[in-house]
């Protein structure tokens, strides 16, 4: 249920001046190098005090997961970190990520064959590979997965990671961000002029998929054509949509719907309270220590911290602001902290109003605007959004100062990232100018302000969303207050509401909102992943930016080998995005975590989704306390 937060402001704002910015200390033995451990109790502190030594005979891991469900359980359609989050635990496809975030083999017996120039990929299967049931999985499996994936009737948002294989241009065309052609539309006039009545030409797509360049010429063999060499599609092949799907897996909405490949296997699905994970039995890898994960489901942050204090889970993201200086000054807290930095991104959508044959439905409406469309349409508008944000003090306030500031999408440590340019830094009196110049060119006129100027008060309500009960609300007051204070705005030009995560899913890749929250965490190390979200039509660009500059820019560099003159013709494309103000960029990532003493053979990486070593659940043990 959505619900109106404005008069909900005013506290936050409180709660903001509650915390006083710095740089918090780092907890004696945290890991803060990506890929680090983080094994509490490492060298430098002082040892953990309560384990033994030996194996607890309960081998039983609780975590909290999330206030509600995983949006999506099939692997095709989830984007979500609490999903993945699953997924990965009881999923594996033929490659999988090291803890150096490096492709590596998992059902295939070794990384895959290249061939014809970079543009064919073999793949063998190991012969012990098996599912939970017992049954072999075969490459079949894996064809099937791939065209679930690039089928457009799924309209999966991560299908356009898998454009470069050969035929999936034709299948999805420019509307699922995949080549320039018509997707196979029954009436792509009609389909323009309404997409949401679009329907499909069933029988040329099932053609379609046909062609596609995945096959399997035997039941251990996997190969997949490209349409051109593209340096990183091995590592497309370790993310969780490219895992084995049986013929039979074609609902994923309660336990028994859910198969494994992978170590665990789901075995409890109480919706909205619990999941819980045991071993497959026929995992072919090292067999888990750990006889049980309970992922708790409901509450908020707060209630998972206290029942971490409380002894009822074993380790726990601390991820409200309020709780950042709570814990690094509490002496019982602070020697079980980890900081651990993240291939992740924080940023806002600004609603650019340029998807596809964008209408109504994608451009939210809002008063004042010449076109009654939302002025976050306007490029001076979103600039003047951004220079009115300090982002050093959104950091300091709402994430505890901990973080690195950004002002691009690609992360540290990926090549592309741009640590320099920054073209619209936080300055209040720039921004004032860049909105006066948005307010003639979106042809305000006075309004309810009846004053003699026109200004940004003239304009009507803009829609803010974001998801509850996840720690959200400071940051979105913190915007919301720097925006009116610096544009002379009132608290009712602010349509400010929250809703489940799953609803704002849909309605953020909609465009129901002119401003909403999002983030990424990196699928896999490249450029590519981060900037595809800008990619006109693609299944996460959001911020519904269509530029053409910048699509040219993106699609010559996945052609270039070198990889220093790919790095440089990332960096120019994004600095498209950038000089566009596409989407306001606030922070990458350092998560802090809580952990239990006795939690053993935790493996951290910048890529864990919703608790500390969650990639690699197989590895953790319980010691004696």
């Amino acid at each position: 249920m959505t619900k109106r937060l404005v008069a909900l402001i005013g506290v936050a704002v409180i709660v903001l001046a509650a915390c006083q910015p710095g740089t918090p200390s780092t907890a004696p033995g945290a890991t803060t190098t990506p890929g680090g451990s983080g094994t509490p109790g490492g060298s430098g502190g002082p040892a953990p005090t309560g384990p033994t030594g030996g194996l607890a005979a309960d081998q039983v891991l609780r975590q909290y997961l999330s206030d509600t469900d995983p949006p999506d359980m099939n692997p095709a359609l989830a984007q979500d970190s609490v999903s993945i989050s699953v997924l990965s635990a009881i999923h594996r496809g033929l490659l999988y990520f090291d803890e150096k975030l490096g492709a590596v083999p998992a059902l295939a017996e070794a990384l895959p064959e290249v061939s014809d120039g970079g543009s064919t990929l073999t793949f063998k299967i190991r012969a012990d590979a098996k599912y939970a049931d017992g049954d072999p999985i075969v490459g079949g499996d894996i064809v099937r997965q791939m065209k679930r994936l690039l089928d457009p009737r799924s309209a999966a948002p991560y299908a356009y990671i898998a454009c470069d294989v050969a035929g999936a241009a034709e299948l999805l065309g420019a509307d699922f961000g995949c080549g320039s052609g018509d997707t196979p539309y029954s009436d792509p006039e009609a389909c323009a002029a309404d997409p949401a009545a679009c329907t499909f030409d069933d029988p040329q797509i099932e053609g379609l998929i046909e062609t596609l360049g995945v096959t399997a010429p035997d039941e251990s063999t996997v190969v997949i054509k490209l349409a051109q060499p593209a340096t990183y599609f091995t590592t497309i092949m370790a993310m969780w949509v490219t895992v084995p799907v049986k013929e039979g897996w074609t609902s994923f909405a309660e336990q028994a719907d859910l198969g494994s490949s992978g170590p665990f296997q789901v075995t409890e699905w109480a919706h909205n309270a619990e999941i819980v994970l045991e071993p497959n039995p026929n995992w072919y890898g090292t067999k888990p220590t750990l006889t049980r994960i309970e992922m708790k489901m409901g509450g908020d942050p707060q209630a998972a911290l206290a029942a971490f204090e409380q002894g009822d889970l074993d380790t726990v993201t601390v991820s409200d602001p309020a709780n950042y200086r709570q814990v690094e000054q509490d002496p019982e807290l602070q020697p079980l902290m980890q900081d651990i930095a993240q291939l992740s991104l924080t940023y806002y959508d600004f609603n650019n109003c340029q998807a596809p044959d964008a209408d109504a439905s994608t451009c939210p409406a809002q008063t004042g605007t010449a076109n009654g469309k939302s002025a976050t349409q306007n490029k001076n508008f979103r600039i003047a959004l951004t220079q009115a944000v300090n982002k050093q003090q959104f950091q300091d306030l709402t994430f505890g100062g901990i973080g690195q500031i950004s002002n691009s999408a690609v992360m540290p440590g990926i090549p592309g990232y741009d640590a320099d340019y920054n073209p619209y830094p936080y300055d209040p009196t720039a921004a004032q100018a860049a909105m006066a110049l948005a307010i003639t060119e979106l042809g305000v006129v006075d309004g309810p302000d009846e004053g003699e100027d026109v200004t940004a008060a003239d304009l009507g309500p803009m829609s803010f969303g974001y998801n509850c009960n996840a720690g959200h609300l400071p940051r979105v007051a913190f915007l919301a207050e720097a925006w009116r204070t610096t544009f002379s705005l009132t608290e009712d030009q602010f349509d400010i509401s929250c809703t489940d995560f799953a609803t704002l899913l849909q309605e953020r890749a909609q465009g129901k909102y002119a401003v909403s929250r999002d983030g990424w965490g990196a699928d896999f190390p490249h450029a590519k992943n981060q900037l595809d979200l800008f990619v006109c039509g693609g299944g996460n660009n959001n911020v519904q930016y269509c530029n053409p500059d910048f699509d040219a820019l993106f699609n010559e560099a996945a052609t270039i080998v070198e990889p220093a003159e790919q790095e440089a013709k990332y960096i120019e494309a994004q600095r498209v995005v950038i000089d566009d103000a596409a989407a306001l960029f606030l922070r990458f990532g350092t998560i802090r975590y809580l952990v239990q003493p006795y939690v053993s053979g935790l493996i951290s990486t910048p890529s864990d989704h919703q608790n500390i070593g969650d990639v690699f659940y197989e590895s953790i043990s319980l010691l004696e306390h």
